[in-house]
């Protein structure tokens, strides 16, 4: 009886832990995103900014990211694209622990008018992404 007790209270335990390890590991730590010509490196502002259908073309334009569960120095990259074509892949690293912004700059010279789309990708996994327009 002791014996099986003890496999019985080894089992929870074991079981126990898998469940929280299972709730550690969301894979989309992503919370916010918005991309416009303005930048945002707060939550709230993230939060509460709208995302234009648009931006305009000659002007830079940010990638605000708000990011969860990210221990400091993760590495995240941001992909820009203009009509399909990959024009800025820029790797970036949390600098705060466990949650905080990150963002990503596309430099005027480089929008022109088209599709604009921002991916955030990690280990070659896309968290999220915006397509807009270039006006």
């Amino acid at each position: 009886m002791k014996t099986l007790k003890k496999l019985f209270l080894l089992g929870m335990a074991v079981l126990m832990i898998t469940v929280s390890l299972a709730g550690c590991g969301q894979p989309n730590t992503v919370e916010g995103l918005v991309v416009s010509n303005e930048q945002f490196t707060e939550k709230e502002d993230i939060e509460g900014a709208t995302q234009t259908e648009q931006v305009s073309a000659g002007e830079d334009v940010y990638a605000s990211v708000y990011f969860i569960e990210s221990p400091k120095g993760m590495e995240y990259t941001g992909k820009w694209y203009i009509n399909g074509e990959e024009v800025k892949s820029d790797p970036q690293e949390t600098t705060t622990d466990m949650s905080g912004a990150i963002v990503y700059q596309l430099e005027a010279d480089s929008v022109k008018e088209g599709t604009l789309k921002f991916e955030v990708v990690y280990s070659d996994e896309v968290l999220s992404s915006k397509e807009l327009t270039i006006k």
